[in-house]
């Protein structure tokens, strides 16, 4: 069972005159429709991560949810860096037969371009 993301900031740098639009290219998440997606803000205080909306699901997926071998999840984030360059790490949460587990991601650059 997936519990959680924590976003930690680890630097912040504006960047002037940028207007936030897609997403930079490649940088697309691919998966199939009932794969969890939540929208992470860069920019909030803390760091919102929140089901994203999306309208071929009605039903969205929240923290926690349950993944298994039979049944596969990927977990998708969209990363809102707002007019900002960010460096920032995400920590994955979960718990497994009644044990507690975590792992935390490479540091990530999240670039307004």
């Amino acid at each position: 069972m997936v519990t959680g993301v924590k976003v930690k900031i680890l630097s912040d740098e504006s960047k002037e005159g940028f207007a936030y639009g897609d997403d930079p290219p490649g940088s697309k998440c691919t998966g199939i429709a009932h794969d969890p997606m939540f929208d992470v803000n860069l920019m909030q205080t803390p760091v919102s991560v929140v089901p994203a909306a999306r309208n071929a699901e009605p039903d969205h997926t929240d923290f926690p949810f349950t993944v298994s071998s039979e049944h596969p999840k990927q977990l998708r984030l969209r990363i809102n860096p707002g007019k900002h360059n960010v460096r920032f790490s995400l920590k994955v949460e979960w718990v497994a037969d009644g044990e507690y587990g975590s792992a935390t991601l490479p540091d990530h650059d999240r670039t307004a371009s």
